[in-house]
Order: structure tokens, then sequence, then C-alpha cells
């Protein structure tokens, strides 16, 4: 009997505890029970069920937040992490070291840049200063060379040059322009002789070709009027012998470039000669 009550008592105490389980499990089904305290009930069922003796009675479980906390994060996650941050501030760190070394080569090319630019302000002067002095020359030469012409060219007035006489060994020169130049001047007979200074070829020898006479006279009444008859010269012509100025090299230069206006002119009928280095055709003063 006594057997009996034990096994009966043993029921109900198994009963008790399955009734308690099952309050239990009626919590932690819902959406507010956390996992730990599922396994906690878990174990304790498993408990119950084997054991003969009664289950102290548990206190209710408080209910737990509405969200589930966020899972830890393994030792993998936290190693990518770190390698990345580390990663951004390597990264970081060489591009402000480059931005700075950019920005020190700027500053370097800004200032060698204002070098630069000083220099060639000041070259550009010197290159006007060297300009203007050039100028300055240019024009002090263009003066000179005009000075020295026109001395050369009054020093030259006493002179005539005489072109075709025929050049033999060992002539007497002077002789020979003394003679012509009394055919010129018939008037004047042997008094002419005195009047004239020096005469003599010029040029260099060449086999085939008569060099030119230059004739210094010693006034310039004499020297203009063999000049003036010479032109009208009946004597020159049939020794086929002409007289012309002893003209200046510029003189010279301009009369080549004068000449085609001249032989223009005469071809159209007009009146056209020269004057020293000017041209006049019908009167009037051609220039170049």
């Amino acid at each position: 009997m006594r057997t009996a009550r034990n096994g009966a008592m043993a029921k109900r105490d198994r009963d008790m505890g399955k009734d308690k389980v099952k309050q239990r499990l009626n919590l932690a089904t819902s959406a507010t029970a956390e996992k730990n305290i599922v396994t906690q009930f878990h174990s304790y069922a498993d408990v119950a069920s084997t054991t003969s003796v009664a289950a102290p009675e548990l206190p209710p479980l408080p209910e737990s937040a509405s969200s589930t906390p966020e899972p830890k994060k393994g030792k993998m996650e936290t190693s990518l992490e770190v390698l990345q941050e580390n990663i951004v501030k390597l990264v970081s760190a060489k591009i402000t070291e480059s931005a700075e070394s950019i920005k020190e080569t700027i500053n370097e090319l800004k200032e060698q840049s204002k070098a630069l630019a000083k220099d060639i302000q000041e070259m550009k002067e010197t290159v006007n200063a060297v300009e203007q002095a050039t100028t300055n020359h240019e024009k002090r030469i263009s003066t000179v060379e005009t000075k020295i012409n026109e001395m050369e060219r009054y020093h030259r007035r006493w002179n005539l040059r005489l072109y075709g006489l025929a050049e033999a060994e060992g002539e007497d020169v002077k002789k020979k322009v003394v003679r012509i130049c009394r055919s010129v001047l018939p008037d004047v007979g042997d008094s002419i002789n005195p009047h004239i200074d020096i005469c003599h070829r010029v040029g260099r020898k060449e086999e085939g070709k008569t060099r030119p006479v230059i004739i210094r006279f010693t006034t310039r009444f004499t020297r203009d009027a063999v000049w003036r008859n010479a032109k009208s010269s009946e004597a020159l012509e049939s020794e086929r012998l002409r007289f012309g100025e002893d003209l200046t090299f510029l003189d010279k230069e301009t009369r080549s470039q004068l000449w085609p206006h001249i032989e223009t002119a005469r071809k159209q009928g007009k009146r056209a000669f020269f004057v020293g280095a000017k041209a006049i055709i019908d009167g009037e003063l051609e220039m170049v």
C-alpha cells in the first residue's frame, strides 16, 4: 500500500513538472523569448522526464527586448576591417605625400617661371637697346657714306675718263691725251698742255681689252670746256673715242638703276640725259 502511494505521488509530481514545463515552453515560443532561455528549458525538461524527484518551482521569466541583438563579429571580419583601415591610411598618407611633393614642384616651377620671365624681359630690353643703337649707327653710317661720297664726287670733278684709246706697249699716255684734247679745243692749241696734270690707265690689263684713261685737269674751267665740246666733237667720233665723267661707286650704282628710264625715254623720242648721278627726262628730274 505504501508502494502504491509512493507511485501515485511520483506520478503527480511528474504531471506537475510537465505542466510547469509546458508553461515555460509556451512563454519560450513567444516572439520575445531568447534563444538561451529555450536551451535552459530543454535541459530542464530532459531532467524532469528522467527523474522521480519533483522539480522545484521556477519564477516567471522576464520579457526580453523586442529586437534581436546583432551577432558578434568573427575574427576574420575584424582582421579584414583592420586591413582595410590600414590600406586606406597608407593610401591617404601616400596621396598626401604626393600632393605635397607636387605642390612643392609647382612652387619651384612658378619661381623658375618668374625668373625666366625676368630674364626674358631683360633680354627684350637689351635687344631693344641694341636695335635702337643699330638704327642710330645705320643712320650715322649712311650720313658718313653720303658725306664721303660728296667729298669724293667733289674731288673727281677735276677728272674725266677717256674711253676707246688704243693701248700700246711703252706708250706715252699723256702725249696721246694732249693731242686729243687739242682736237676737242682747237682754239686753245698748245696752251692746253699745262692744264693736264695726270694721265694714266685704270684697271687690270687684259688681253683684247682696252683700258680707259683717267685725266686730271689743273682747273675746273679747262675740264668743263673739254667735257662740253667733246659731246659734239667730230674728231672724237671719227676715232671712236668718247669722254665720260669720273663717277664715284655710289653714283655708278645710281646711274645703273636710272639707265632703264633714260633708255625708255630716248626710245619714246624724249630728251633724256644724266647730270652726274641724276637723270633728266624732258627737263624733269627722274628719281630712283
